[in-house]
């Protein structure tokens, strides 16, 4: 068993993480120091670990990605002997070494390369046009133009201050990220994993579309803890996608579905995905007021899928699948349910650590010890020395999912901040909206789409909050709401054509066409898109507000999402006609949107329609029965 451990890719993960267990254990380094051994720990496991090209099997290339992670760790070994005298320097005025030039070129060279390997070209394209803009500022056209960025200063910026590549997003990924990361991969590696996916085929057994309904409640579970909706999809699809097939659900229906709940996960309190807690960071807000803000939605969010299930379970006459096992067979599967739930104290000691005012780290930390104590309570669950090792292998290597582009987001960030061009940015949406609030909103869409194409949902949200934030908040809009509406749309860009990622990955699993599904997945997430428009200007749904005009604006959007699902799926109560879903459209706008008078309009057309519906239905059963 040893053996296995000793090899490059376990030690460099297993010592990575035992160091972040370190920290929140004993306590954190100065900023600069844990930042960059960070980055450099997780440099080293992306090219020991991930390799791209036609000639990735050569000895030549191995032997390249052996020296380029001896380097990576060289890089933060630098700055743990430099530590004394980088803390004393004076940034911005201090002399820089030869040295230091020479870390701080190799660590960005390094940084884009492991970017072209776990995130892809996009966003390498990205960082490499910031930092080509960065020094030809001021041959840029108009309010593009800059003075122009030194060498020096950047080097300062990029690897010697807390403003590049060791700025908040890479903060973020070392203090509350990794964390939970870990816990989800220990909580997987106990069992806990498999648990939501069993409890929720359970809950939805006898239900119309079982295996859909239990496809969002599974993967919305898996996906609040995983916060990664490509890793949820992968994780989870190739349970759910194919019973939904088997179900009745079409297989880009089904990819669809899996696509939408797995990404829904990462806007799902408690935990969320990496992107929140930069989102509290960013704001200046304790993380748990962003769980809080974010629970209205995502419930509307995960509602509005279960009743399209529903809807397409009742257009196609699916029916609950039936009860073919027998007692003992049920009382097996009972025992086997029960015989892990003791697995769920964890999440719920997480939940109570977290909005009991601890710190992240710290509720992450003693989380991950309670799921290990928990697993010694049944022998089925028991954890043994190799399944904690493989666990901290497990979460380690997901952790450069989110590292790496919290790195590359920095080098974009810093170069952003010290050109002007966020400023800049966000006085061009406010000119070429003519301060008109909706088509402010509207062309923020717009750029958090085109930002997120490509882009894990952490670098999407980090440009969105860099660069149109401010220009939502400078129009008066809450700075909770419109953060959250950034990052709902980086979410939403997971299953946005034409790089729509997470449902890709669902379609591979369907074999099914991955443009199909895409375009699928983009119309079925219409109510997905409607959310954030909602509580922008309607910030009642992140709570902010008094709670009377809270759940009034809770219950006519959840009433408006409903009519919006009739009018996608085509069915409410009976078929319905091209004409009623256009009026099912206007209805759930009419109640989506803010207005006392659309709201009127909205529910009593609402009203009409559910009554003539009903009329339909209650017509076809009769004249069903006459036939007979």
């Amino acid at each position: 068993m040893a053996r296995k451990y000793l090899r490059w890719v376990p030690l460099v993960a297993i010592i990575w993480a035992l160091f972040q267990l370190y920290l929140a254990a004993v306590g954190p380094l100065t900023a600069q120091l844990q930042r960059s051994i960070h980055v450099a720990f997780a440099l080293a496991l992306t090219f020991l670990l991930v390799r791209r090209g036609e000639n990735a099997k050569n000895g030549l290339v191995r032997q390249l990605d052996y020296l380029f992670a001896l380097v990576s760790i060289a890089s933060g070994l630098y700055i743990y002997f430099e530590a004394d005298r980088l803390v004393s320097r004076i940034q911005f005025v201090s002399e820089l070494t030869a040295m230091d030039y020479a870390v701080c070129i190799s660590i960005t060279l390094l940084i884009l390369e492991a970017s072209r390997r776990t995130v892809g070209k996009a966003m390498t394209i990205l960082a490499v046009f910031f930092l080509f803009y960065a020094f030809a500022g001021a041959y840029f056209p108009g309010p593009l133009a800059h003075t122009g960025i030194s060498l020096k200063r950047m080097v300062e910026i990029m690897y010697f201050s807390l403003e590049g590549i060791l700025g908040v997003p890479i903060g973020v990924s070392v203090d509350y990220v990794f964390y939970f990361v870990l816990f989800a991969a220990f909580l997987d590696r106990s069992g806990g994993g498999k648990l939501f996916i069993d409890l929720a085929f359970k809950m939805t057994k006898r239900s119309k579309g079982g295996p859909a309904k239990a496809a969002i409640l599974g993967s919305g579970g898996m996906g609040t803890i995983s916060g990664s909706a490509i890793g949820n999809v992968v994780s989870t699809g190739v349970f759910t996608i194919p019973l939904m097939k088997r179900a009745g659900y079409t297989p880009t229906f089904a990819a669809s579905i899996e696509a939408l709940a797995s990404t829904g996960g990462q806007i799902l309190p408690p935990i969320m995905g990496a992107a929140a807690f930069i989102m509290a960071d960013t704001v200046g807000i304790p993380y748990v007021d962003v769980a809080l803000a974010a629970l209205i939605p995502a419930v509307l969010y995960f509602v509005s899928l279960y009743v399209m299930v529903h809807l397409e379970a009742g257009k196609k006459n699916l029916q609950a699948s039936p009860d073919n096992t027998s007692d003992k067979a049920a009382e097996q599967t009972k025992e086997k349910l029960l015989g892990r739930l003791h697995l769920l104290l964890p999440l719920a000691i997480l939940i109570i650590l977290i909005f009991s005012g601890k710190t992240l780290q710290l509720s992450a930390f003693w989380s991950i010890v309670t799921i290990v104590a928990v697993s010694f309570l049944r022998k089925a669950t028991r954890m043994s020395v190799t399944d904690i090792l493989d666990a901290l292998v497990d979460g380690a290597k997901q952790a450069i999912q989110v590292a790496i582009p919290c790195a590359v987001a920095g080098i974009v960030v810093g170069v952003i901040i010290h050109s002007g061009l966020g400023l800049k940015f966000s006085s061009m949406i406010v000119n070429y909206s003519f301060g008109i609030p909706l088509l402010s909103v509207l062309l923020v869409c717009l750029g958090c789409i085109i930002l997120g194409m490509g882009m894990p949902t952490t670098s999407a949200y980090i440009m969105g909050a860099v660069l149109l934030a401010p220009s939502l908040q400078s129009l008066g809009f809450e700075p909770i709401a419109s953060h959250l509406f950034i990052l709902y749309l980086a979410c939403l860009s997971m299953v946005t054509p034409p790089v729509a990622l997470a449902a890709y990955s669902a379609a591979s699993i369907a074999q099914c066409d991955a443009n199909r599904t895409g375009y699928l997945a983009f119309f079925l997430c219409i109510p997905g898109f409607l959310i954030p428009l909602s509580f922008v200007f309607n910030p009642a749904l992140v709570l902010v507000g008094d709670p009377l005009e809270i759940i009034w604006m809770t219950i006519k959007t959840l009433l408006g999402l409903i009519a919006m699902s009739g009018a996608i799926i085509g069915f409410l109560l009976v078929k319905v006609e091209m004409l009623q879903r256009v009026l099912l459209a206007a209805t759930g706008l009419a109640m989506i949107v803010r207005g006392q008078i659309t709201d009127i309009i909205g529910i009593l057309l609402f009203i009409v329609l559910l009554a003539f519906l009903w009329k339909e239905k209650k017509k076809g059963e009769r004249i069903a029965v006459e036939s007979l």
